[in-house]
């Protein structure tokens, strides 16, 4: 009785770490338009998102990355000389997370996305084709989710694999 107690706090603790991410609203700090940079101009997410292949974390765009483009101006939009603000007060872009990986959890981007070769949809959406930033995670990303993916793939679902 009180094992099962325990996992279903355990689990129920979980789901808040994953499912309670982005639940509220999120204002980003500039109304990105990823479709014009993915299908439009053809970038992969790899050129922003450093870090996607290669490494356990993908990054969220800096400053750098974005002025490394846009250090003169490329359409007349506001949003574009948002970029060149922060750049020149040396401030990063405080753009807002909507996916974050509960700590006792260990989830390499590099494993998933080269290893694995899971496209970048399959967890995020379909953010290539946004105009806009979603003010929340567009997916609700769970341990069920993720086991799911897991069995599909015959990869591993023991649970020291995934949590530390």
């Amino acid at each position: 009785m009180r094992q099962n107690l325990f996992k279903t706090i355990f689990f129920t603790l979980v789901c808040i770490f994953f499912i309670g991410e982005g639940a509220g609203a999120t204002e980003q700090p500039i109304q990105y338009n990823h479709y014009k940079h993915t299908q439009e101009l053809e970038l992969e997410c790899s050129m922003c998102h450093q870090g996607v292949k290669d490494k356990v974390r993908a990054t969220i765009p800096s400053v750098e990355v974005c002025i490394e483009c846009h250090s003169e101006p490329v359409t007349d939009s506001p949003e574009e000389e948002k970029i060149r603000e922060f750049y020149s007060k040396g401030e990063e872009i405080p753009w807002q997370r909507l996916f974050r990986v509960p700590e006792h959890v260990f989830f390499s981007h590099r494993r998933h996305v080269t290893v694995a070769g899971i496209e970048c949809e399959n967890c995020h959406g379909d953010m290539a084709k946004r105009t806009k930033p979603p003010s929340k995670a567009p997916m609700k990303i769970s341990m069920n989710k993720c086991l799911a993916c897991h069995r599909k793939l015959q990869a591993k679902t023991d649970c020291v694999s995934c949590h530390r």
